[in-house]
């Protein structure tokens, strides 16, 4: 029986996720085990993007902005260092530091060849081991990695082959047990998760006992209790799971090695008991969620994998037969179960029972995909979920049509490789989702670590239906992939996948050409083939960071699969720049002409002018990203047309080309009945292989083009290609041509809803969109309406109306439904731009370091410029607490320079904490996640021109203007200098806050307040630059300035404060200081029963006003505000009177003094002419005044200090 091989389809993969969390299992290596392959469930493989960091040129002159852990140290480095140093290292670094790990070269092998040196490394972990705290692993991560490098480079390489040997590795179970034994050795803070989290891939790579293996059960066991606290918890999840992992790893290592296949006579068989049965408590657990499914899954798993080693095997066993009656029917766990039952217990029970596994297969498949559509006489079938649109599953189809005749095309080949393969009929299987693709792997037997793939021995692939959130890659988008894989296996390479002549030797001789040409061949349309703008926008901005030709030729799957991009760009350059090549590699594979190829590779890839040639098609894709769709199947293969009998469409046909020997043939398929013409064309002169195929692709094309405008819409339905040329007696060259197309719908075909979509293509943020539908139509009727913005938000009504929060290019997608089921979608894009909002302010030179740095707040818009002679502005902000921070910079100037951005911390003003990853026109933009409040700096820098202008404004919880800090009824006043003594003190009053500034030149500022009544007077001084512990202050009373009566006690941030009691109302002064050498900006805020700040129409007495020389002049109807005390019994006041009227005089008394007033005429100032009379706080009287100047005398008689107010009417 052939082995079945496998083809990898997908142009990127979601990550082998046997479970439903979000957790990734991540590998510490390139190569995470390295010995043999298992049948292992993984959690999920990590994804990652990459990101375009700033280039050197683009740094801040003057700083070292290097983003941090890039790699320090190689091999060769470490060689220099003693064993000792080594040691130390591994506490100050992390292993992806160290360069060429896991690599194989002279200094690696200069480095592991030194038995001594990883003896030493071994006896160091040891010590270690034994030191580790909660919150620091000493190293031992990176420790462990570097002995792991050994090992798998022992593996592969006989010069080191003592660290492949068992013996050795068991020289690090003494260094295992003391982790084990360290009081730290359970999870809880990071640094205990990660040496567990090593302690696993140590054992997969070393080796392990019996007592290690049980030594672990306290951390499955403290998991098992407390999973529920932590569900989302990465580090703890990755910690339990290569334990399991590794452990059993080992253990199958040791099995295979010594041939054992029963678990018996192991070091294991039956002193495991206490990990195996905590394992299977996992497994046990009923109540499946999105947080505990992958612990479920590997639960069952290696319950049932380690079954053979307990000393009752029956026990595990059984606890997977449970499985099947307490999991939910067709549920992943439960077909994990039923995996597990079949291959490892032989279909049986624990009780030696046989399950019909092949009908619980069965019954899954049909649960999975109940649905079946057949094509082309049964010579296309699709299995497919019940939630997958039949809409969708008919494109995919008529795509299949686009794809086979570009294909065909540039192959030159239609003829299958070879009869009565299982291909002959092609089967796909469509799974609804991501989630009921990961049943393929028990329901079928396949990898499900992909996003689709075809399996070439049975002629079938399978994929899954996905949305834009889950793949950036459409399901049609993936089928023509897919369906490219196809016709490679069976009009292109010779054999099998994995099998035939190209695949020995190297099996990833051609994997570059398969997986590449697959992504060209995806964007075939009628006519042509397409530049992909999903395959383009993977292309790096950065010309350096793309491949080169000779790296792509030689590209394989253990390469990653960054060269799919870059495959899909050098097949693209090679149909519009190369045809030549193309074609003579395409010779050599339908040939099986292995040298041949390998001749043409060696000589590509050495050619500096391919490479150039190469490189300049690539920049050109990317140049001309914005101008690229993504090819897909038009609306017109989902019309009905009126019926065309076959002999007017083969006639129509015949009139556009010269063909001769024409026969047309009808397929039928579910939905409707096809056509296929096959005809012959003969060429008025042989102008050589690249010309002929250049004037037959031109002639088809005319063809197609003459049918559309015949004015049948089932003519928009045409494909075509021509293949096969060969010269004819004539000697002339003479090639086969096929059109296939539509030629009538029956009884099952709905026509899908057409749909119109309204809206601008460019809007603003927060700005109201409306989004109309008005114009799309059905030949029924239109039930309900889809709206997906692109932002995660969505909307069912007809015609919404949608704002954008955040700027970029969304893909808008409309979703319509019809009366009986069948759906449309159309998608359009809209560019959504960002204005900057905020108070405006202007930037402050000289603001070039970091001492001078502007302050930056929440509100702020800040206008800057950079240039030639000042080529850097920084800025400073302080976050308030652990959240999102992104920092909008717009370039104003349309020119061409150029400037750039870094974020730091005052912590690290080394290494950068982002920069503007994100770009949109003139806005560069990044957000980061801040998880320490403090300050940190903004550092915007000139790259190039002379000058640039820019805004900018920072979103988040950062910290606001002093000026906007306040409550709504709080009053802002700034200090007034001089304030550096009593007498000088600046007055604040309730409801205000002072903002002001200390320096070395200004270390102290004073202010008073008056309190109305005994009581509690709280201070409260907030340090604006976010540090409480550079300033203080401290309370006198005005009877004793010697002595204060109160200061902070209390700090909380930014801020400190303090509660003090007056026994008395009076005067009362606080002083605020600095106690170090830094500038404080700072707000001051006093809260109490004390005076009012005066009103719009209030005015202060003005000392000295204590003789009738030096009266304060004031105006009737205005309220003047006074204080009398110990050293200021009086003061008096002037008005003038311009008509005889009558006064009416209040006095208020503000702290219970002895207050009077007596009013004099200024002709007789030794009599007074009226007095006021106490009526509960008030001294008030009325009088008859002719015109001329008056006097009103205030005194007091009592009392030791206190307010007044006092209004003339």
């Amino acid at each position: 029986m052939k082995k079945k091989f496998i083809k990898m389809l997908c142009s990127i993969a979601i990550g082998c996720m046997i479970g439903t969390s979000c957790i990734a299992k991540v590998s510490a290596a390139p190569i995470n085990n390295t010995k043999i392959k298992s049948n292992e469930i993984n959690i999920s493989e990590n994804s990652s993007k990459s990101e375009r960091i700033p280039s050197t040129k683009s740094k801040p002159l003057g700083l070292n902005a290097t983003k941090a852990n890039t790699a320090k140290y190689s091999f060769n480095d470490l060689n220099k260092l003693s064993s000792k140093e080594i040691l130390d290292l591994t506490s100050k670094i992390k292993w992806s530091d160290i360069s060429d790990l896991f690599q194989y070269n002279n200094d690696s092998y200069a480095f592991y060849s030194n038995r001594e040196r990883v003896q030493a490394l071994i006896d160091g972990l040891y010590e270690k081991a034994s030191t580790y705290t909660s919150t620091d692993d000493k190293g031992i991560d990176t420790l462990v990695e570097i002995l792991r490098s050994g090992f798998y480079l022992g593996f592969y390489n006989d010069s080191l082959k003592y660290l492949n040997d068992r013996s050795f590795q068991d020289k690090c179970i003494p260094a295992m047990i003391a982790i084990e034994n360290n009081k730290n050795f359970k999870l809880g803070e990071k640094g205990q998760d990660t040496v567990i989290n090593a302690l696993g891939k140590l054992i997969g790579n070393a080796s392990c006992n019996a007592e290690v293996v049980n030594k672990t059960v306290p951390i499955l066991e403290q998991y098992y209790r407390e999973m529920n606290k932590y569900p989302k918890d990465k580090l703890k999840a990755d910690a339990v799971y290569s334990l399991m992992k590794e452990i059993n790893y080992d253990i199958s290592q040791y099995t295979y090695d010594h041939n054992i296949r029963d678990g018996k006579n192991t070091p294991w068989s039956s002193k495991i008991d206490p990990f195996i049965n905590t394992i299977s408590k996992f497994a046990g657990i009923s109540k499946v969620t999105e947080d505990n499914g992958w612990i479920i899954n590997n639960g069952i798993y290696y319950t049932s994998k380690f079954a053979i080693y307990h000393s009752n095997s029956s026990i595990p066993h059984s606890v997977i037969d449970k499985c099947l009656e307490i999991l939910p029917a067709y549920s992943e766990q439960y077909y994990i179960a039923v995996e597990r039952i079949k291959e490892d217990f032989n279909c049986k029970d624990s009780k030696g029972n046989v399950i019909d596994i092949d009908k619980l297969l069965e019954d899954g498949k049909k649960h999975y995909l109940p649905k079946t559509y057949t094509f082309d006489n049964g010579k296309m079938i699709i299995k497919a979920g019940d939630k997958v649109d039949e809409s969708k599953i008919q494109r995919l189809y008529w795509a299949s049509k686009e794809v086979k005749s570009q294909f065909h095309r540039i192959i030159g080949n239609d003829k299958p490789l070879q009869a009565g393969n299982a291909d002959d009929i092609l089967t796909m299987v469509i799974y609804n989702s991501p989630e009921e693709y990961k049943l393929n792997r028990t329901l079928y037997g396949y990898s499900v670590d992909n996003g689709g793939i075809y399996i070439e021995g049975i002629g079938t692939f399978f994929t899954y239906e996905r949305t834009p959130e889950e793949s950036i890659y459409s399901l049609e988008e993936l089928f023509r992939h897919e369906f490219t894989h196809y016709l490679q296996g069976r009009y292109l390479v010779p054999g099998l996948f994995n099998e035939g002549d190209f695949y020995k030797g190297n099996s990833g001789r051609i994997t570059w050409f398969e997986e590449g040409s697959a992504e060209f061949f995806a964007g075939s349309t009628r006519t042509s083939v397409l530049p992909r703008k999903s395959m383009v926008g993977g292309l790096s901005q950065n010309p350096k960071e793309r491949f080169s030709a000779d790296k792509i030729l030689h590209s394989k799957y253990d390469d990653g699969w960054e060269f799919y991009k870059y495959g899909y760009a050098f097949s693209d350059y090679m149909y519009n720049n190369n045809k030549k090549l193309f074609s003579d590699l395409v010779s050599t594979m339908k040939n099986n002409d292995v040298k041949g190829y390998e001749n043409l590779i060696e000589n590509a890839s050495k050619d500096p002018n391919v490479n150039k040639n190469y490189q300049d098609h690539m920049q050109k894709l990317v140049d001309n990203y914005n101008n690229y769709t993504i090819p897909l199947v038009s609306d017109d293969y989902m019309k009905k047309y009126n019926n065309k009998s076959l002999n007017e469409i083969k006639s129509d046909i015949e009139n556009t080309m010269n063909l001769t020997n024409s026969q047309i043939t009808k397929e039928s398929s579910q939905y409707f009945d096809t056509y296929t013409l096959k005809a012959n064309y003969t060429l008025d002169s042989n102008k050589g292989e690249i010309d002929n195929w250049n004037y037959m692709n031109n002639k088809v094309n005319e063809s197609l083009e003459k049918l559309n405008k015949l004015g049948w819409g089932g003519y928009k339905t045409v494909t075509a290609y021509f293949s096969n040329p060969k010269v004819n007696s004539h000697n002339q060259v003479e090639y086969n041509v096929v059109f296939q197309g539509l030629l009538t719908h029956n009884k099952n075909f709905n026509e899908a809803p057409t749909i119109k979509l309204d809206f601008p293509k460019e809007a603003n943020t927060d700005e109201k969109i409306k989004f109309s539908s008005e114009g799309s139509a059905d030949d029924g009727k239109i039930v309900s309406y889809t709206w997906d913005f692109g932002d995660g938000e969505a909307s069912s009504e007809r015609n919404p109306t949608h704002a954008y929060k955040t700027p970029g290019t969304y893909t808008v997608k409309l979703t319509v439904t019809d009366d009986k089921g069948l759906k449309s979608e159309k998608s359009a894009s809209i560019n959504i731009k960002k204005v900057l909002k905020g108070n405006i302010v202007s930037e402050k030179e000289n603001n070039n370091d970091y001492v001078n740095a502007n302050p930056v707040y929440s509100k702020d818009l800040v206008n800057g410029s950079v240039s030639s002679s000042d080529d850097r502005d920084i800025f400073y902000f302080n976050v308030t607490k652990p959240s999102d921070i992104t920092i909008n910079v717009e370039k104003i100037n349309k020119d061409k320079s150029e400037f750039s951005w870094l974020l730091f911390s005052e912590e690290d003003k080394s290494n950068y904490i982002t920069y503007p990853n994100k770009e949109l026109e003139n806005l560069f933009y990044s957000t980061v996640k801040i998880d320490k409040p403090g300050k940190y700096y903004l550092v915007i820098y000139k790259v190039s021109g002379e000058k640039s202008d820019y805004r900018f404004n920072i979103e988040g919880d950062i910290s606001a203007s002093p000026k906007d800090d306040t409550d709504k009824d709080e009053l802002v006043i700034s200090e007034k200098e001089d304030n550096n003594s009593f007498d000088k003190a600046n007055r604040v009053c309730k409801n205000q806050s002072v903002i002001a500034t200390l320096d070395t030149n200004d270390p102290r500022d004073t202010y008073y307040f008056d309190a109305l009544t005994a009581g509690n007077i709280e201070v409260t001084m907030g340090n604006t630059d976010n540090s409480s512990n550079e300033f203080n202050w401290l309370a006198y009373s005005s009877d004793n300035t010697n002595n204060y009566i109160g200061y902070a006690t209390k700090r909380e941030g930014n801020k400190i404060t303090g509660n003090f009691k007056v026994d008395k109302p009076g005067r009362y002064y606080i002083v605020a200081y600095k106690t170090s050498s830094n500038k404080i900006n700072y707000k001051l805020n006093i809260k109490g029963d004390i005076d009012n700040a005066p009103k719009n129409d209030e005015i202060y007495e003005k000392e000295n006003n204590d003789s009738f020389e030096t009266a304060n002049k004031i105006m009737l109807n205005t309220t003047v505000l006074g204080n009398l005390n110990g050293k200021d019994v009086r003061d008096i006041y002037s008005f003038d009177i311009k008509e005889a009227k009558d006064l009416d005089i209040k006095l208020n008394n503000l702290n219970n003094l002895g207050l009077a007033w007596n009013l004099y005429k200024e002709s007789d100032l030794n009599n007074y002419i009226a007095y006021g009379s106490v009526s509960g706080n008030t001294i008030k009287g009325k009088c008859n005044v002719a015109p001329g100047k008056y006097y009103l005398y205030v005194y007091k008689y009592s009392g030791d200090n206190g307010n007044y107010s006092l209004a003339i009417k």
